[in-house]
């Protein structure tokens, strides 16, 4: 019994500590990586909005099951959506929230997770290039692991990412 008071004083501060170091982490993390592309912002725009081509390029969509799309009038219109179920038998989506002249934004559902805010956006920088940025904006619970999680996500998400900018790449430089 002598040796219970110490360690739950112990686990208790500990705690305490671990809970105030998160607290001084940002509730909301940004992950974002960008690729240059040769030609015009047009075509890049085109095929970034043609969500029925993200499996060509698209990392995530790679080797999915039951993939569908269900586009609104226009194809990038709001609420247009991307279907899809994982090797895990998750149900994942992307639902389109907005379209404007840089590019598109997205909600993006992973399983029973929170909605993630996705996007894509386009940029002339050069006379014969553009920029092309994916971005993915996750809010964070006050959960220690949560902030924890959040000082991470950019090495978790960012090779997928960057993969799937560089197959987008190749893609509309050979067109």
């Amino acid at each position: 019994m002598r040796f219970i008071k110490p360690i739950l004083i112990g686990l208790t501060g500990l705690s305490l500590v671990m809970i105030a170091i998160s607290s001084l982490l940002p509730g909301e993390v940004m992950t974002s990586k960008w690729v240059m592309v040769h030609g015009e912002t047009a075509p890049v725009l085109a095929e970034i909005r043609d969500l029925r081509k993200w499996p060509e390029w698209n990392g995530l969509l790679t080797g999915v099951n039951n993939f569908s799309v269900n586009l609104k009038p226009g194809q990038t219109d709001t609420g247009s959506t991307v279907s899809w179920t994982d090797q895990r038998g998750g149900k994942n989506a992307f639902v389109v929230t907005e379209n404007n002249e840089k590019g598109i934004v997205t909600t993006m559902t992973m399983g029973e997770g929170r909605p993630i805010e996705s996007g894509f956006s386009v940029e002339k920088r050069q006379s014969d290039s553009v920029q092309v940025v994916w971005f993915i904006i996750e809010k964070l619970k006050w959960y220690p692991w949560e902030k924890f999680y959040g000082m991470m996500a950019g090495d978790m998400k960012g090779p997928l990412m960057q993969e799937s900018l560089d197959k987008l790449k190749a893609k509309l430089e050979r067109e």
